[in-house]
């Protein structure tokens, strides 16, 4: 029997031909499939590749929207049957986000690729998209899964790019339940096999040096780096076409994923800051746009959604936070005021800017919106800024800057919130923060 793949394309998909090239190395068939393609097509196929790229742009957060798309209820199915199934990269993103990885929750989500930490001896020496070569090895038995049918002393050398990579949980026993069933499939490490847990051994700061992660039964595979572009990956797949060749097939038995989630009640944010600031395009924001169309996608019809880049600012000082305001407006570091909107609020009063009068205050009415807030847990992007305006606050008149997305829902029904939040379209809880705002 000569295997037949699918390589899964979603809009900006961008690794497929790697893929397939990969694949026919190896002496299996592989044949593109599109996500607006006929679906039924799929159950014919033998096993799945989901490649790496920028599916919808990482709107959102990567892999999100792919991981809503009704194609990937078909690739849950035919996981459950035991194919092998394998994400690279931002296809690894995707599997994460519908819960296939680690597959042991049947309401909930229990990891994240998380923005990239470049740590070496306790300092982060930088964060997000980082691109080289790095070494990586089978951390399982040869033969466990249909992807490492050779010895744990084979290294590769193989390329990693990406910015969300940072395989992380705040559940505080699931590393230990994967090492238990021999879900670290693939670690990071160094020229030698040695793992050592710092940068650029370890290029994203994984917990565990992560750099693959399997189902239970390891027919589902999560890889962040890119065995597809090298030969030096070509065990990988080398190893999935022996396995389909054989005619070999897992028994799904304890794979989950969630297939609804639980609906949790939202804390409010009770840390206010002394000054808001939020930031809207003149211009269609596409990735407002392209959220809420899967939301819709979803069953939720009536809802209209609004996105927002937020910044609250802490302060020395409140008697001074017009003052201030204006000067951060004013100093071009976070906003662009020829293409973006600034809105203010200031102990309660709104405010709009402009760059002759400064703050003018204005009243908002009241329409029925339900807001939320979502920020990283570490609020890199929140200290980036705030070490941006140091120089313009010499007097340290700022103490803290936290940065985050404001979505604003108008429904029709306002039940619906909390089942739309649920859906984590908004934020993964293993990396992110999610407050309810009045």
């Amino acid at each position: 029997m000569t295997p037949k793949i699918a390589v899964i394309l979603f809009p900006g998909t961008n690794c497929e031909l790697e893929a397939l090239r990969a694949c026919q190395r190896a002496n299996m068939k592989t044949e593109l499939f599109r996500w607006n393609d006929d679906r039924k097509k799929l159950k014919g196929f033998d096993g799945y590749i989901l490649p790496g790229g920028f599916s919808y742009e990482d709107r959102g957060r990567s892999g999100v929207v792919a991981s809503k798309d009704p194609v990937l209820e078909v690739i849950k199915a035919e996981a459950l049957k035991g194919k092998p199934i394998m994400g690279i990269c931002n296809g690894a993103q995707i599997l994460v986000e519908t819960g296939l990885i680690p597959g042991l929750s049947s309401d909930h989500l229990q990891m994240a690729l998380a923005w990239n930490e470049r740590i070496k001896k306790g300092k982060i020496l930088g964060v997000g998209f980082y691109n080289d070569w790095v070494y990586m090895r089978s951390d399982v038995k040869k033969n466990k899964t249909p992807y490492n049918r050779f010895s744990e002393k084979v290294l590769m050398q193989i390329p990693v790019a990406h910015g969300e990579g940072r395989f992380t949980t705040m559940e505080k026993d699931l590393l230990k339940n994967l090492i238990k069933n021999d879900q670290t499939l693939f670690r990071y490490c160094d020229s030698k096999g040695e793992i050592i847990d710092e940068f650029p051994v370890n290029p994203n700061g994984a917990m565990y040096n992560l750099a693959g992660v399997c189902n239970t039964e390891g027919n589902v595979l999560a890889l962040m780096p890119h065995p597809e572009r090298t030969v030096n990956g070509q065990p990988i797949f080398d190893s999935l076409a022996e396995y389909l060749t054989a005619n070999k097939k897992v028994a799904v038995k304890k794979t989950q994923y969630p297939t609804e989630y639980k609906v949790e009640k939202v804390k409010q944010l009770t840390e206010k800051p002394d000054i808001t600031l939020t930031v809207e395009l003149i211009i269609t924001d596409n990735e407002e746009r392209t959220i809420e169309h899967a939301i819709k996608s979803m069953g939720f019809k009536d809802i209209f959604l609004k996105r927002r880049v937020s910044y609250g600012f802490y302060l020395n000082s409140k008697t001074n936070a017009k003052t201030v305001a204006e000067k951060i407006l004013a100093s071009g570091e976070i906003i662009n005021l020829n293409k973006e909107v600034p809105r203010i609020t200031i102990n309660e009063k709104n405010y709009i800017y402009d760059k002759t009068t400064g703050l003018q205050e204005e009243t908002v009415r009241d329409t029925g919106t339900v807001r939320y807030l979502t920020t990283d847990i570490d609020n890199y992007f929140g200290k980036s800024t705030f070490d941006k305006l140091k120089p313009y606050f010499p007097k340290n008149e700022i103490t803290k800057v936290m940065k985050g997305i404001e979505w604003s829902l108008t429904l029709k029904k306002s039940e619906t919130a909390e089942k739309i939040v649920a859906t984590h379209i908004f934020h993964n809880p293993n990396s992110m923060k999610l407050f309810a705002l009045t």
